[in-house]
């Protein structure tokens, strides 16, 4: 095994597909070192920018019906290894703003981008290098693996010898697999290197966990398709039948399922623009019921005079009306959940989307992250509401109709005791939790390429 191990070894390294292949892959990692340079380099500074401008917004707050009126911004900060995976930064909305009166949220959809249509692009992150690129490459080394031996008659030789089919398999794989993992170490050292230099990254032991987690899926995924393609090569018995056929699989698995989730996803799942609809018919129904009631907020002097009786019925009502509205809100957060993991249920069907799922998970960041940061989100809404709550109740001469600011108590307060937003890390152990499906389905999937492979091969006629 050791020997066909070094022969195909050698042969790799002579080889001009592999060669070829190498200056590619290099070259990717270099664009991605480059285009992570600045993308990523912006985006610190915008987040600067936002954070600096967000803290103003509290500081300007001088009194509790300031507050009230206000919006405050919450936002989410870059992972630090979005070049690795960017898990849908550019279109998950990890930022909100809040309305401390109404209570209502609203998403930062331009939290990362402002073109919308642009999100519609994969981005060059290593996850997508390895699963277009990588997977492609496994094909180009491994089409001809044990057909180009059958038609060059030197399998018959080498198996003459002392040495078993599964020895030969192997020792085939490793060379492949080996000379595959040291181009893509290479490859994202290089990566490093640039985002290093250019110190938008600093290299710690969070980057080199997360690089393990990424290299080692990785291996498991080239494994994957050098495995396909050595038993597609084995039981085509021709180089060119194997390559149309492993290259129309490839298509089949890394191209049309992903492109296919979507439209799947939309029809399983009634479309959330209708929830949005609903939301503002109701919304727009209970404001009209309101008018046509009388029921609105008067001049606090003339509202003084009944101690605020209709004030508060309105509050009462208002607040009816955004616990409805909020209960929607909710929903269409969960509807937008429901449609992604549809469409990824469904993309767990490409070996490459079980790949990028699960370092995603193992990273904390993808739709396991955007939830946590929903939950936190909400949590922070409730303790700025309370905080105000409590003000307004401490103050004797307010008329405490909450969430009124005209209504409520009109002390100073120190801004820098309303409640800040900071995100908690999603837990490792949820990460992992959530990673267990799709590593689970890309190792069963190696695990049935090599069966596959080492089947096809033991049956195989050494006769050309």
């Amino acid at each position: 095994m050791i020997v066909v191990f070094l022969h195909q070894l050698h042969d790799n390294l002579r080889s001009l597909r592999f060669q070829t292949s190498l200056i590619v892959l290099l070259l990717f990692f270099v664009g991605n070192g480059i285009v992570y340079t600045y993308k990523m380099g912006r985006a610190l500074k915008e987040t600067v920018q936002a954070e600096q401008s967000d803290e103003s917004r509290y500081e300007g707050v001088e009194t509790l019906r300031q507050a009230v009126d206000s919006h405050f911004k919450i936002r989410a900060p870059l992972t630090g290894t979005e070049f690795i995976v960017e898990a849908g930064s550019d279109w998950f909305p990890y930022g909100m703003i809040v309305s401390v009166a109404s209570g209502r949220t609203t998403d930062l959809s331009s939290a990362r981008t402002s073109n919308y249509w642009m999100r519609e692009f994969e981005v060059l992150d290593w996850t997508v290098i390895v699963r277009y690129l990588l997977s492609f490459l496994c094909i180009v080394l491994s089409y001809n693996a044990i057909s180009g031996e059958l038609e060059g008659g030197t399998l018959r030789l080498a198996l003459a010898n002392s040495l078993s089919r599964a020895q030969f398999l192997i020792g085939k794989f490793l060379a492949h697999l080996v000379i595959l993992v040291v181009a893509l170490v290479l490859g994202s050292l290089v990566s490093l290197a640039i985002l290093a230099l250019n110190q938008v990254l600093e290299l710690n032991w969070f980057v080199a966990r997360c690089y393990l987690f990424f290299l080692g899926g990785a291996v498991v995924y080239i494994a994957l398709f050098l495995l396909l393609g050595i038993g597609v090569s084995t039981v085509a018995r021709n180089s060119a039948t194997s390559l149309v056929v492993l290259v129309m699989t490839w298509t089949v698995l890394v191209v049309v399922i992903p492109q296919t989730s979507y439209l799947i996803a939309t029809r399983v799942v009634e479309s959330v623009g209708l929830y949005w609809e609903r939301l503002e018919d109701y919304e727009k129904d209970y404001r009209a019921s309101l008018e046509r009631e009388g029921v609105a907020p008067r001049q606090p002097e003339l509202a003084r005079t009944d101690n605020y009786d209709l004030e508060k019925r309105y509050a009462s009502r208002m607040r009816d009306m955004e616990g409805e509205l909020d209960r929607m809100t909710r929903e269409v957060d969960r509807q937008n959940i429901r449609q992604f993991e549809v469409a990824r249920g469904v993309n767990l069907l490409s070996p490459g989307f079980a790949y990028q799922y699960s370092v995603e998970s193992l990273l904390g960041s993808g739709i396991y992250r955007y939830r946590n940061f929903l939950d936190q989100a909400y949590q922070y809404r409730t303790a700025l509401r309370e905080f105000i709550r409590g003000r307004d109740a401490a103050d004797a001469d307010s008329p405490h109709v909450l969430y009124l600011a005209d209504f409520m108590s009109d002390k100073p307060i120190d801004p820098d005791d309303i409640p800040r937003f900071k995100e908690e890390p999603l837990p490792f152990a949820d990460g992992l939790a959530g990673a267990s499906v799709p590593i689970t389905i890309l190792m069963l999937e190696a695990a049935i390429a090599f069966f596959f492979a080492l089947r096809a091969f033991n049956r195989t006629e050494l006769s050309g």
